[in-house]
């Protein structure tokens, strides 16, 4: 796989992988195409806009398949999930997973929404999330945080994922996945 950085009219920035023949599709050589593109200087610049801002992670069939950069940050509210179920459905096993580098708290990403389609597979989820984490380390963050407002996201499956219940004080419940630096 090779990662493009496209910019796209209106849209921002677009990074994508391409698929070259002969080589198997796979989360693990998406995340070295991705180190190789944050490496090489040519696409340094527009890679770390498209990182240290506010973009999504869409992942399809095990495999990421784009990431797109956003000028603004995406807070969800319970409108923004109803108008999801009942009108943006995605396709099948389909993931789209929103995240935020804000400036107040450089050092943590923020898994603001995740969202999926009818038959969405774990192999999915993780391609995503693997995805996510590999551009916090990238960073240099120390942290992913996130908030589970869906009932059937507990903490068995967030453990799962290497996420452990943070500040037990507060109204919801929140997930932090830590990097040892």
């Amino acid at each position: 796989m090779t990662f493009e950085i496209k910019r796209v009219f209106l849209r921002g920035t677009n990074a994508t992988w391409r698929i070259e023949n002969g080589q198997q599709e796979s989360v693990n050589s998406a995340v070295i195409a991705l180190r190789e593109a944050f490496q090489e200087t040519g696409s340094l610049s527009t890679l770390k806009k498209l990182i240290h801002g506010h973009a999504m992670i869409e992942a399809k069939s095990g495999v990421p398949v784009r990431i797109v950069g956003r000028s603004l940050p995406r807070w969800p509210s319970l409108m923004d999930v109803y108008v999801d179920r009942a009108w943006k459905r995605l396709p099948d096993d389909c993931c789209r997973i929103y995240y935020n580098h804000p400036k107040s708290s450089p050092d943590y990403t923020i898994l603001a929404y995740a969202c999926s389609g009818r038959r969405t597979s774990l192999a999915t989820l993780r391609a995503g999330l693997t995805i996510l984490e590999e551009i916090a380390i990238l960073v240099g963050n120390r942290a992913i945080v996130c908030q589970s407002t869906n009932p059937r996201i507990g903490n068995r499956i967030s453990k799962h994922f290497g996420y452990v219940q943070h500040v037990p004080h507060l109204k919801g419940r929140h997930y932090i996945k830590r990097f040892d630096r």
